[in-house]
């Protein structure tokens, strides 16, 4: 059972990032946060642009 505990405890838990994000001020991470959804949403809104370009050429070839 302990083994089963430490697998779980060691691939849900990245230190090395929670490390990174204590080191940081609470503005820094706000804005670390910020650019991670603007790049969520740059990389959504070119996803759905390609669909419906792939789409839109196969009803007009």
């Amino acid at each position: 059972m302990t083994d089963k505990t430490q697998n779980k405890n060691n691939s849900s838990v990245d230190k090395s990032l929670v490390a990174m994000f204590l080191k940081m001020s609470p503005e820094e991470r706000l804005q670390m946060n910020d650019n991670t959804v603007r790049t969520i949403l740059e990389l959504r809104n070119e996803y759905n642009q390609q669909k419906f370009h792939k789409r839109r050429t196969k009803l007009n070839p």
